[in-house]
C-alpha cells in the first residue's frame, strides 16, 4: 500500500524486484498524495496501480486531508464487504505517514500480517516529530515483520514482537542507483548549476506559523546570495499561498518556485546543486548517499545519515542557516558512488521466505 511521494520512490524498487521473480501481489494507492505518481510510474517503470482508494485527490491542506480521512475508510469498508482481499497472507506498509498507519490497520482488519519497511526509526519524544513518530510506534504494534534498514533501528526494535529482519541499508538506496543509472556518464563532482535547492514540506515545520515564516525569511536571504530552486510539494505550495508569502517569494529575481517533478529529474537537481536546504528525511538520506552538503531545517532528527560529514542539522538557528549559505555559494563537491548490496533484494528474499515457509 501506497500513499505519498517519498513512499512510492523507496516501494518502486520492491515493486520491480517482485515484478522480476513473478511474485503475485496487489498494488494499492491510498490516494492522500497523487501530484507525480503518473510520472514516477514511468521514470521506475513500475505497472500501474490495481486500485486507488481515493482517487484523483490531494491532501494537502488539513480540511482536505480530513477529507481523505474520511473517503479512505470509506472505501475500504467496501472492499471488505465485497470480500475484495480476501485471502490476502501479507500487507506491506512503508515509513510513517498517515498512509502508513491506516494501511497497516487495513491489512490487520482483513486477517493478514503486516509487513513495515524502513522499520525501527525512533525519537525520544513521543510528539516530536508529530505525528510521525506516534505513527512509528503504533505500526510496530501492528506488525508481524519488521525490515528495519540498520543496526541502531534493529536496536530500537529489540523488544517488539514479530521478526525484525534487517536489510542492509535503505530501499532508497536502489531507487537512487535507478535515477543515477540514467544519468551516464556522472560527473565527477556536483555543484555545476551553482544554485541551491530547497525543499520543505514536513507537518511540523508547516504547522508552526513562527518556524515557517522563519524559514522563508531564510530562503528569501539564500536567494540574495545565490539562485535559489524551490521545489514544492502540494502541502508547501498551499501554505505558501494561504499564509500570505507568495507574492514576496514570487518576486525574487534569483528564487524560481517549482513544481514537484519525477524523481530522476529531482536527482539530476540534486547533482547540479551547491547545496541543499531541506526539512524532509529522505532528502538526507539522498544527500547522504551522494555527499552533498546539506542543511537539515530542524531542530533535531533521529536520522543520523551523513550528520558530522555533509549534513549538518541548523537547529532552525538563523546564524547557522546563513552561514552555511555564505559557505556554499558558488561550491563544488565530490559525488560518490552509491554502491554495495542491495537493499531490496534482501527484502524481497525475506518476504519469499515469509510467504512461502511461515505462511
Amino acid at each position: 500500500m501506497v500513499g505519498t511521494k517519498a513512499q512510492f520512490i523507496k516501494t518502486a524498487p520492491i515493486l520491480r524486484e517482485l515484478d522480476a521473480r513473478r511474485m503475485p501481489y496487489r498494488l494499492v494507492y491510498t490516494g492522500q498524495h497523487n501530484e507525480t505518481f503518473d510520472l514516477l510510474e514511468v521514470a521506475f517503470g513500475t505497472r500501474a496501480p490495481d486500485e486507488v482508494l481515493v482517487p484523483d485527490f490531494e491532501a494537502s491542506t488539513q480540511r482536505s486531508f480530513l477529507q481523505w480521512c474520511l473517503r479512505y475508510w470509506w472505501a475500504v469498508a467496501q472492499r471488505i464487504a465485497r470480500g475484495t482481499w480476501r485471502g490476502t497472507r501479507m500487507g506491506l506498509v512503508h515509513g510513517d505517514t498517515a498512509s502508513t498507519l491506516f494501511g497497516a490497520l487495513t491489512v490487520r482488519l482483513v486477517g493478514a500480517r503486516v509487513g513495515h519497511v524502513e522499520a525501527g526509526l525512533r525519537s525520544p519524544r513521543l510528539l516530536a516529530p508529530f505525528p510521525e513518530e506516534i505513527v512509528r510506534r503504533l505500526v510496530s504494534r501492528l506488525s508481524a515483520v519488521h525490515y528495519v534498514p540498520d543496526a541502531q533501528a534493529g536496536k530500537n526494535l529489540r523488544n517488539v514482537r514479530g521478526a525484525v529482519v534487517h536489510t542492509g541499508g535503505n530501499t532508497l538506496r536502489d531507487a537512487l542507483q535507478m535515477a543515477l543509472a540514467r544519468m551516464r556518464p556522472l560527473p565527477g563532482q556536483g555543484g555545476a548549476g551553482d544554485y541551491a535547492l530547497v525543499s520543505i514540506h514536513r507537518s511540523e515545520t508547516l504547522s508552526s506559523r513562527a518556524d515557517f515564516n522563519l524559514l522563508m525569511e531564510e530562503v528569501l536571504h539564500a536567494a540574495d546570495q545565490m539562485p535559489v530552486k524551490f521545489v514544492l510539494h502540494p502541502t508547501t505550495r498551499e501554505k505558501i499561498r494561504s499564509s500570505g508569502w507568495l507574492p514576496r517569494l514570487a518576486e525574487h529575481p534569483r528564487l524560481e518556485l517549482l513544481k514537484r517533478v519525477d524523481y530522476p529529474e529531482f536527482v539530476h537537481m540534486l547533482i547540479g546543486s551547491c547545496c541543499l536546504l531541506t526539512d524532509g528525511g529522505s532528502n538526507q538520506e539522498e544527500a547522504a548517499m551522494l555527499g552533498l552538503p546539506t542543511l537539515l531545517l530542524r531542530r533535531a532528527t533521529e536520522r543520523m545519515d551523513g550528520l558530522g560529514d555533509c549534513v549538518l542539522l541548523s537547529g532552525l538557528e538563523t546564524d547557522a542557516i546563513r552561514s552555511f549559505v555564505r559557505d556554499n555559494v558558488g561550491s563544488r563537491w565530490r559525488l560518490n558512488l552509491v554502491d554495495g548490496d542491495s537493499p531490496t533484494r534482501t527484502l524481497v528474499d525475506s518476504l519469499h521466505g515469509e510467504l512461502h515457509v511461515g505462511g
